[in-house]
This record gives C-alpha cells, structure tokens and sequence, in this order.
C-alpha cells in the first residue's frame, strides 16, 4: 500500500511539473518574434491568465487554422501611424484559416504569390492580411495606411524585439490579463465577476491639457452618456477634416476651439422628419405628398467652449451650419441637429429647446465618461450598436492631471450578468 501510495504521489508530482514546464515554456515561446522591434505602444493579452480566471469556455474551439499562444501581442509602429495596429500568430492550417478569416473578419480578398504567401484584405482596406505555412501577420488601420513592408517582415521573421529586450522582460514580470506598454508609460487591466478594470499612465503632451478642469455647474437626471474634455488637442489635431465635398481647415477650428467639450445623451424626444408618399390627383396623376412623421430620438447635446459667433460663422460659411441654425444633413444625416451660440459657448442638440448650459464647475478629471449601455439598449437610442453593446452594462472613464508629461487612468466596465465570457 506504502509503494502505491508513493508511486501515485510521484506520478502526480510529474504530471504537475509536466503542466508547469509546458506552461513556462508557452509563457517563453509566446514571446520569441512576435513584437516589431519599432514597437510603439504595446497591448500585451495573457491568454493563460483568462484561462486560469475564467476556465477554458472563456476560450473558444473553433476551427480557424492558427494557434492560440499563452501571450497575444497588439502594437503600434514608431514609423506608421499611431492609428494603425499590427499583430502575428503561429498558422497550423491555411485551409481552415482561409474560411475562418473569410468568416469572421469577412477577408474578401485573396491573392496569393508564386512564393505561397497569401495576401488578402476586407472590403474597406482597413484590415489587411498576409499568411504563409508559418505565420498569420494582421493589421488594422484607420488611416488605411500602406503597411506591405511590416507584414512582409513579420512573416519572414525579421526586425523582432529580442527574447532579452527590456521591454519584453518588464512585461515579463507582470501577469494581469491585460497590459499595456508605452515608452515610460504602462497600465494593466483584471476581471473580477462581470467587471473589467483598467489603471495605468498615459503620456499627455500631445493632448494639450490644462493644469485646472472643469465640468457641467449642474448634472440633467436620466442621463445614458456624461462625458467632458478638458484639452485644447492642438498635438493630435494636425491635419483639416476632409468629409464629401466639405473640407474644415485645421487651424482656423483650433482657434476658435478653447480647450473644453461636454457631451450628454438623455432620454428620447420627439422629432418630426418629412416623409415622401405619393397620391394621385384628379387626373390620376402621380402627385409628391411630403408628411412630416413624428419619431423618437435621443437627445444628444455636444457643448464646446471658445469664440462661438466666429466659429459659427465659420461653419455657415463652410455650409456646415445652415443660415437658420441646423446642422447639415449630409455630415450626420441620422437626426435633426439644431445650433445655439453666446460668446463663449457653441451648442449643437437634437433637442430645439435645450437651453445653452450656464456655468461650469472645477473637476479632478481632466477626461470623464459615464456611459449608461444598458439605457441605451432598453431606450433603443442607437439600433445600429444594439447588436455591439448588448453584453454591456455601464462604462466610467476618470483620466487625471499628475504633471505636465503624465496623466493617470482609470477605467471600469461592467458586463451585463447574462454576457457570454
């Protein structure tokens, strides 16, 4: 019995070791040619972690030609644009990964070379692929940037941090699901239960922050969207909005522009938009007939401060806001927006009798959201996202002034109790 009992305990004790030396040696190897060596900003999702959190449902079984490694690697570039996102994972099955890229990212375009590298994007050129037998490099960008040398690299194992590198060993050494890395810069995101919480530094000179913030004096009830800025973005803000046939010079906004936005969502109102039938007349003749049809819609109020009779003017000039105060219907064509201005405020509503806000009050957030997702989807304020946040329940958002370099973040989402982890 004594030869049993030690035998079982020595085969656990091997076992155990087994499943720690495969999990180090994944920790390593998910490391190994995965982050460009001009690596911006880092995003670094330890998938062993959620596994552990939240067991291995939390990771789903489908087939799709590639390897989950124990680290998945996000990053920007230093010589790309910082809207434009890369990543590479291990390939096991082109076949199978061809069909899941087809089906899930909706790849609608495929060529490959006489090399066997397979290139492929979807159908707005934001994502763009490259695959070999190897390696699967994706990216992502706003800006639909020409990113074929980058994927070129990733999938021939060239321009990689090292294993050594002290980025890598400093992310080395922290096991949050969700981390992330910015030259001087980190944070690092935890679940607990339906809640997902985020703390960590950001850079701030580009931003343009102001050492004192304010916010709205007074807080309207039933609100599903709080949020304000306090920032005059001169550093992100460096190019004219090109939008259609309308174009809104850069500088000739951040002039008139002072370094504040508040944004509100509260409970729907009643518009009345015109509707197109047809009758016909006495003469059986096919007569237009405009009714005006009354629909619900959210109300929606955006606040800037700065020298609002100019930027109104402005903006009539550029036909951006019409002569009596509305909004163009071609740069958001879902509801009627209607203008109001003083000397220090420029108010845009879907709301006809929002008064213009009065005063402000200081704030310790220089960034605040509050984001009510589930009033939102109860309301049926925005259809288009039902589908995108129906797992959501409440976002809120603090971002803080620490010194003239750093600013302090803190975020906390929390799922809805039936949301699939």
């Amino acid at each position: 019995m004594k030869k049993v009992l030690i035998a079982a305990t020595s085969l656990i004790f091997l076992l155990l070791l087994a499943v720690f030396s495969l999990l180090q040696y994944r920790q390593y190897s998910s490391y190994k040619n995965r982050i460009h060596q001009n690596a911006s900003l880092i995003f670094k999702i330890n998938i062993d972690e959620i596994v552990k959190q939240k067991g291995f449902s939390s990771i789903k079984n489908d087939s799709r030609g590639f390897a989950v490694p124990a680290n998945i690697f996000v990053y920007t570039l230093r010589n790309k644009s910082a809207n434009t996102f890369f990543c590479s994972l291990p390939v096991t099955d082109t076949a199978e990964l061809k069909l899941y890229l087809q089906r899930t990212f909706n790849i609608d375009y495929f060529n490959q070379t006489v090399q066997g590298t397979v290139w492929g994007n979807n159908s707005d050129q934001r994502l763009k692929i490259a695959y070999n037998t190897q390696t699967l490099a994706l990216c992502y960008s706003f800006e639909k940037e020409n990113v074929k040398d980058v994927l070129t690299e990733l999938l021939n194992g060239k321009s990689f941090l090292a294993v050594t590198d002290p980025r890598i060993a400093k992310m080395k050494r922290q096991d949050a699901p969700v981390i992330y890395d910015f030259k001087t810069y980190s944070g690092q995101a935890n679940f607990t239960g339906h809640t997902l919480t985020l703390k960590g530094t950001f850079p701030l000179n580009s931003l343009g922050v102001p050492d004192k913030a304010y916010c709205p004096a007074v807080f309207r009830k039933g609100l599903s969207i709080n949020a304000w800025l306090n920032a005059d973005l001169k550093g992100i803000f460096k190019k004219d909005i090109h939008f259609k046939d309308y174009v809104l010079e850069r500088d000739t906004l951040l002039k008139y522009y002072h370094g504040y936005a508040a944004l509100e969502a509260g409970n729907p109102i009643n518009q009345y938009q015109p509707m197109v039938t047809y009758e016909y007349n006495d003469e059986f003749e096919k007569v237009e007939h405009i009714e005006q049809k009354k629909v619900k819609v959210p109300e929606l109020t955006l606040a800037l401060k700065g020298n609002a009779p100019a930027l109104v003017n402005y903006l009539q000039e550029q036909s951006v806001i019409s002569p009596d105060q509305w909004l163009n219907k071609e740069l958001f064509p879902l509801y009627e927006v209607y203008s109001k201005n003083d000397y220090g405020t420029l108010q845009l509503s879907t709301s006809k009798i929002r008064l213009l806000p009065a005063t402000r009050s200081a704030s310790p957030y220089f960034i605040f959201a509050e984001i009510d997702f589930d009033k939102i989807s109860k309301q049926n304020q925005f259809p288009l996202l039902n589908g995108y946040i129906r797992d959501l329940n409440k976002l809120e958002l603090k971002a803080t002034k620490q010194n003239e370099q750093t600013g302090k973040l803190e975020l906390e989402l929390k799922l809805n109790e039936n949301a699939k982890l």
